[in-house]
């Protein structure tokens, strides 16, 4: 089953921290909450509108690119920096380390997948669509596709699919391009049983 989110269903929030705001897509178990009880996925769009701490989720995988402005350098201690210059370059960092954030040339916009690295794992990728393709998802796997540019047939731009089954992405319309985000979580079934 494909359900389809819209931007009307999203949640927008104080980061967890405090330090900015977040627009949450999406977040398994629906009922979770990222200041309560442990999550095992979430996926949302941030705005960093200066530089600062990011909150930390321990136990937690982070996925990130950039999506609009003149950058951010991630700076993450003894693990380095990690650059997000060009956008829709998805980069991993853990949720444990501590991390700071320094904007290149103004605000940013950037989305982020975090999953529980306990029960789950997850990868983040960017396809340019010219004509229909089908999304592979596997057993115990949910795939998530937020629209990033163009349209697909049954998602506008800024709509999220979920569907935990292979799925067709079609661009709309007559020689149409999209571009979207495809998040894959891979759940590990024993620990999520013995949740």
């Amino acid at each position: 089953m494909v359900r389809r989110l819209t931007p009307d269903g999203y949640r927008r929030m104080p980061w967890r921290n405090g330090g900015g705001t977040t627009t949450e897509i999406t977040i398994a178990p629906e009922d979770a909450s990222v200041a309560g009880t442990r999550f095992l996925y979430r996926v949302s769009i941030a705005d960093v509108a200066a530089d600062g701490p990011f909150s930390r989720f321990e136990g937690y995988e982070r996925h990130i690119m950039l999506l609009a402005g003149g950058g951010m350098t991630l700076d993450c201690g003894e693990h380095g920096r990690i650059e997000l210059r060009a956008p829709y370059e998805p980069r991993t960092f853990s949720g444990d380390w501590e991390v700071s954030g320094a904007l290149l040339a103004g605000a940013v916009r950037d989305f982020n997948v975090i999953v529980d690295r306990a029960a789950a794992s997850a990868t983040l990728e960017v396809l340019a669509l010219e004509a229909a393709v089908t999304i592979p998802c596997d057993h115990g796997t949910v795939c998530i596709v937020y629209v990033l540019e163009g349209g697909l047939a049954g998602a506008d731009c800024g709509d999220t699919l979920v569907t935990d089954a292979a799925l067709q992405l079609v661009p709309r319309g007559n020689g149409g391009a999209a571009r979207v985000a495809i998040a894959r979580i891979v759940v590990n079934t024993a620990s999520s049983a013995a949740r």
